[in-house]
């Protein structure tokens, strides 16, 4: 499997960089703010949640990631916004990549919704430590470590009307280069982001309906994820996931206090690539309240409010 990794890797590493893949989420709907800064704060609450994902068990050297997303309203001057805050860490073989960045949105009254137009900007570091070799060589990809930082950017737009949410987003829009050797760099490919969602009141009022969509692209590839949730009594929820050609997941999640949500996804590897591994996990924690008003707070018709 080393062996295997070491050559993926190598073919990443030559002078025609070949793009980035982001991390993926199955919980993609909980936390928007990783890559859309036009989510922030544009539901009016504050808002945290956390995500764990093990890809591929069973694996060695397979993803591990883990995302941080923090986001809440603010008024300035009259002016309504949103701030945010995002922490990532993604490792994979011997590549260890940590991403913190900020982010702010600016909310407009739009009609009888609101658009919002957000920005990010953090640091993003990828660490490579390896000793590994070719297939059938002796000479090392790279001796000891190797680390790279750089400053990167993101933008997103998102209009909420009526339980109807659509967000257009981009990540790394100056695609930063990361140069390792005199022989070998890679970049950041820039990755476009296309997500919606809209709830449905059921007959019966003890179920809502909410599908959701994803699609990523880095330009040359797309993946798409198709989701629709059930929620029970404002409780609890299960829902199924389709990604193109990759994989089926399984959902469920419980409030288990008034703002405390928790939740699971099982994807079930339909590529070829599930041969080799026993499928992925991933769980995620969410913490959602209203601040405080001088009127009684709203309800807010969101995905991230199951």
């Amino acid at each position: 499997m080393k062996k295997i990794l070491a050559a993926i890797f190598a073919a990443l590493m030559t002078t025609s960089a070949i793009a980035q893949q982001d991390p993926h989420y199955s919980h993609f709907m909980f936390n928007p703010v990783s890559y859309n800064p036009a989510y922030c704060g544009a539901e009016g609450a504050i808002n945290g949640v956390l995500v764990y994902r093990n890809q591929w068990m069973g694996m060695e050297g397979a993803p591990k990631t883990a995302n941080l997303c923090v986001d809440a309203p603010v008024r300035f001057a009259g002016v309504q916004g949103g701030v945010g805050a995002v922490i990532t860490s993604d490792n994979i073989g011997f590549e260890k990549n940590f991403n913190a960045k900020l982010a702010y949105a600016h909310h407009i009254q739009a009609g009888t919704g609101v658009l919002s137009i957000g920005v990010d900007a953090g640091l993003f570091n990828k660490n490579i430590e390896g000793d590994w070799q070719f297939p059938d060589q002796h000479e090392a990809i790279f001796e000891g470590k190797s680390r790279k930082m750089i400053f990167d950017l993101g933008a997103g737009i998102y209009y909420n009307i009526k339980g109807l949410t659509v967000g257009f987003s981009s990540t790394h829009l100056a695609e930063p280069k990361l140069d390792f050797s005199e022989d070998g760099e890679t970049y950041l490919a820039r990755h476009y982001y296309f997500a919606g969602s809209y709830n449905i009141n059921l007959p019966n009022t003890l179920f809502d309906l909410t599908p959701s969509i994803i699609l990523m692209s880095d330009g040359k590839t797309m993946q798409t994820d198709i989701n629709i949730n059930v929620l029970y009594n404002k409780k609890a929820w299960g829902g199924v996931t389709y990604r193109n050609s990759d994989a089926l997941t399984l959902l469920a999640g419980l409030t288990i206090m008034s703002d405390i949500k928790v939740g699971i996804a099982y994807e079930i590897g339909i590529s070829k690539l599930s041969k080799s591994s026993s499928g992925s996990m991933e769980f995620v924690l969410g913490y959602s309240f209203m601040p405080e008003r001088n009127k009684p707070a709203q309800k807010v018709r969101s995905v991230r409010f199951l």
